[in-house]
């Protein structure tokens, strides 16, 4: 008998203003419920999806990026497009998921690009496109307060743009853009940041633009970049810190105590920042995660009252696999001892049911 594929779904909770959770509606939910996708069977991905590659989360819209068993790759959106983060053609709201079509996606995806990265602003987001024999590309669109859409000035637009590196420069140095390859992507509300290997010196760099006051982009001393510029980590100013650890660097503001102790800790394989707080799953036999910044709402999963101290939950958890930051609150995916199951475990800040537990509390 022929196996069958497991039926994949994707569930959602919390705020849902502008319909971004994609259960059809624009109420908050309080508790996980199956997102949609348009024209598709209730409860299901689109028909060959083989599953979901990437999801990014804004301010009041979310990207899928799917993979369907012929190899094709479809970026999908839903919640609010009245910036443009949704592309062109979807300007208002969406309660579903639909496919993102853009002219100048198309013109790209028809040279042999493939859309592999995807990353989400407050209301923006970010496509990577790859191509085996071409210069990676980044396209913006949505909207550009801080010059978050990285072109070269702040004025809004609703066309969506390529990100230009032309004008970047090392100690005088002009960099060939398409010796550039864009190994990830990472987006704050109002800044964005790639890890970029340099082909021929194999050496990696930070290029970043947007907002820049709180030393998120390595410098306090400017408000914003509108176009891409190369953080540099040389600089500790307080309240801003940078820290190495091995190949994990933070830096940006430290008022809440989100970066305290960073230095003490390697053996880092995963990341994660809410608004005010800083998470680091250690590759160690425990999985340990490690916690430091606000825990106002619980967000550090240590008892309300502990803050600025970096603690690590005390390796009586079941092991911890992965997890996922929101605004002020933590999911996890955890192997129970013993099982091959995955548990959804979550904490913090749950105002809009953000947490699924069926109430606000």
């Amino acid at each position: 008998m022929e196996a069958q594929t497991p039926c994949l779904r994707l569930l959602a909770a919390g705020s849902n203003a502008r319909g971004q959770l994609a259960n059809g509606s624009d109420d908050d939910s309080h508790t996980f419920k199956e997102c949609r996708f348009i024209s598709c069977i209730e409860g299901t991905l689109p028909p060959g999806a083989l599953g979901i590659l990437q999801l990014a989360t804004g301010a009041n819209h979310t990207l899928a990026l799917l993979e369907f068993g012929d190899g094709r790759r479809e970026l999908w959106g839903c919640g609010d497009g009245r910036k443009g983060q949704l592309g062109p053609e979807y300007v208002e709201q969406l309660s579903e998921f639909t496919p993102i079509s853009m002219p100048l996606h198309k013109t790209y995806t028809s040279q042999g690009y493939t859309c592999c990265l995807i990353a989400v602003a407050w209301e923006t987001s970010y496509l990577v496109l790859k191509s085996p024999s071409r210069p990676d590309v980044v396209i913006a669109m949505g909207s550009n307060d801080f010059g978050v859409l990285g072109v070269g000035t702040k004025q809004a637009t609703a066309t969506p743009a390529v990100v230009s590196f032309n004008h970047l420069t090392i100690e005088g140095r002009s960099i060939d853009p398409s010796e550039l390859v864009i190994e990830s992507i990472a987006a704050g509300p109002r800044h964005v940041v790639l890890n970029v290997r340099a082909v021929l010196s194999n050496e990696h760099m930070l290029i970043g633009w947007g907002l820049a006051r709180h030393g998120q982009l390595g410098d306090t001393k400017i408000v914003n970049y509108n176009r891409p510029h190369i953080v540099s980590l040389d600089i500790s100013p307080d309240p801003v810190q940078t820290y190495s650890l091995g190949r994990t660097t933070a830096l940006g503001s430290n008022k809440k105590g989100q970066l305290h102790s960073m230095d003490s800790w390697g053996r880092v394989r995963q990341v994660g920042c809410t608004w005010n707080g800083t998470y680091l799953l250690r590759d160690d036999d425990e999985n340990t995660l490690l916690s430091t910044g606000s825990n106002a709402h619980g967000q550090l999963g240590l008892p309300l009252g502990l803050s600025n101290l970096l603690l690590s939950h005390d390796g009586k958890l079941p092991s911890l696999k992965s997890f996922a930051c929101g605004s002020e609150h933590v999911i996890a995916a955890i192997s129970p001892s013993g099982s091959s199951d995955i548990e959804v475990w979550g904490w913090g800040w749950n105002e809009h049911g953000n947490l699924g537990l069926d109430h606000t509390g």
